[in-house]
């Protein structure tokens, strides 16, 4: 249409440009750019926004200094542009270089100190603006919130002359940001007005906070709800409500996006829905998304969660290119399926194809490791982390290194690791240090385990059952005796381990022990018939001193 126009005026050619910018195809929209006779500031703003956009600083500088004319909104591009990149120096430099600043030439700076951190920067330029929008004043609270200082940003949002909805909103985030429920609960209610966005934020900090029947309850309550609205809230619940309310999604009308998807697939996951996977699977093919690849990395954990690991492979050799969620899924996936040398094979490819692997990657790595045995190997890994790939190891990852030792019935090893693990991280590793021990009969080493965990967690009721069995395997009556006396003057109650099954398309649930199964006849007997086969083999079962992890929550 643009090539077949006898009269092209400037409007066209930056539509044009514009078009081709936005779909990334940068050398076509320099090319009309070049061919222009005549162009304005915003022909030149487009292609310069364009190359910040895509991280090409130098040619956004080029560009910018073959512009004729050094206007202010063409400086405050070149601004906005620095500020996005990090770049304070430069963008500052320019500031002072300019011979007149409008509101957004101040506004741009103040937000890029506030992006670097420089905040009291950012306060003494605020200061010293001529005059001030609701823009500046926002950007100025915003900064305080994302720099952990909602104080100062509450402070401010007081001296605030005229507040719009975004600026309430900002205040309303900063709180729910740094963990203040009640006071955004008290700020949502003094709120002379609201949209969605505010009744969404207020949606989030309930699930953030795990408070989900007050979350259930707003939800509730919305005047009007959007996409988002229905993910926040289906994303609070880990159990079949979450599917109830995908249902009520679909039948109200929303469209389901690729967080719906995922959130769903995720609890299919842990669930072990393997049924309702499937149905998925067809509508986000109907829906488009089958090449999106947060989605399909999504389907790949699922898919070997609930024990179709062939499907998950397949689905992963089918996907072009791969990011490093889907590498992380496909690694898990084969860890938790007892293919260590998949595994650490898929490790080192995802390597060699040029993907930096981060906690996630090396979670996989150590469960793989843990699974199959090979000390030496996590070992390997694990001082990697930090020497080789700058990661600082979590509590996950060394709670993966003592179950290896542990394993391997490297005891007096895994508990000269827990030492080394920073106090508030020590908490799961010596629970599984704890089981270790028992599982090999370490008494001695279990005492002193038990011991500091009582003094860390004295309400851990796991970790109190676990001794207390210790106590009593040990004819330690009086012991054992203590630590039942310390769950009951709590009121603490260990719950009975729940497991299911889905049987066309309906969840069987049981518990252990479960005597009351309409089954249970035909469980039980099927039990006796795996352990003979087990008996049978030479197979030793282990007796679980591994921690279960939660993968992959979206």
């Amino acid at each position: 249409m643009f090539d077949g126009m006898d009269d092209k005026n400037v409007v066209c050619w930056n539509s044009m440009i514009s078009g081709y910018v936005s779909n990334g195809r940068l050398e076509e929209g320099r090319a009309l750019l070049d061919a222009m006779s005549i162009k304005n500031d915003v022909s030149w703003a487009i292609m310069i926004e364009g190359y910040f956009q895509y991280g090409d600083v130098s040619e956004s500088e080029r560009l910018f200094s073959e512009a004729p004319v050094k206007s202010v909104p063409l400086c405050n591009v070149m601004l906005a542009g620095y500020a996005a990149m990090g770049r304070t120096e430069d963008s500052y430099k320019l500031f002072m270089r300019m011979a007149k600043c409008d509101v957004a030439s101040w506004t741009s700076m103040i937000t890029c100190f506030l992006r670097s951190g420089e905040v009291g920067k950012a306060r003494r330029l605020f200061e010293d603006m001529p005059d001030k929008d609701v823009v500046a004043w926002t950007a100025m609270i915003k900064g305080y919130c994302e720099n952990n200082n909602v104080e100062e940003a509450g402070k401010l949002f007081a001296l605030m002359p005229q507040k719009d909805i975004i600026a309430w909103n900002s205040m309303l985030s900063g709180y729910l940001q740094n963990g203040r429920l009640q006071d955004a609960l008290h700020l949502f209610h003094t709120m002379p007005w609201r949209n969605t966005i505010s009744w969404n934020l207020m949606l989030s900090g309930f699930v953030q906070q795990d408070d989900i029947t007050s979350a259930r309850e707003l939800f509730e309550q919305m005047p009007r709800k959007d996409e988002t609205s229905w993910n926040t809230i289906i994303s609070g619940y880990q159990n079949e409500e979450a599917l109830v309310l995908y249902v009520q999604m679909l039948q109200n009308n929303y469209k389901p996006d690729q967080i719906t998807f995922s959130n769903v697939l995720s609890l299919c996951g842990v669930l072990a829905l393997y049924g309702w996977g499937r149905a998925l699977h067809a509508c986000v093919t109907k829906s488009g998304f089958e090449n999106d690849t947060m989605i399909t990395s999504a389907f790949i954990s699922m898919y070997s969660r609930c024990g179709f690991i062939y499907e998950a492979s397949s689905l992963f050799r089918s996907m072009k290119r791969p990011d490093t969620i889907a590498w992380n899924a496909m690694i898990v996936a084969q860890a938790c399926h007892g293919s260590a040398k998949g595994a650490l094979d898929l490790f080192s490819c995802m390597i060699q194809a040029g993907y930096e692997p981060d906690h996630v990657t090396f979670l996989g790595v150590l469960i793989a490791c843990a699974h199959s045995g090979l000390v030496d190997e996590g070992w390997s890994y694990f001082i990697s982390m930090e020497k080789r790939w700058n990661i600082i190891p979590k509590a996950e990852h060394y709670n993966c290194m003592v179950d290896l030792l542990g394993r391997s019935g490297m005891l007096a090893e895994a508990f000269e690791l827990v030492k080394q693990i920073p106090l508030e991280l020590s908490a799961h590793a010596r629970e599984t240090l704890l089981s270790c021990c028992r599982v090999h009969g370490n008494f001695d080493l279990s005492d002193l385990v038990a011991q500091k965990l009582l003094r860390l967690q004295p309400t851990n009721i796991g970790m109190c059952v676990v001794l207390s069995n210790m106590y009593s395997a040990r004819g330690m009556w009086k012991d054992a005796a203590r630590v039942r006396e310390l769950l009951k003057r709590n009121d603490m109650k260990k719950e009975l381990a729940c497991s299911w099954i889905e049987i066309n398309g309906c969840i069987a649930q049981f518990v252990s022990n479960d005597r009351c199964n309409p089954r249970g006849t035909d469980i039980y007997k099927a039990l006796e018939s795996l352990s003979a086969l087990i008996e049978d083999s030479g197979t030793v079962a282990y007796q679980g001193c591994y921690s279960k992890f939660s993968f992959f929550r979206n």
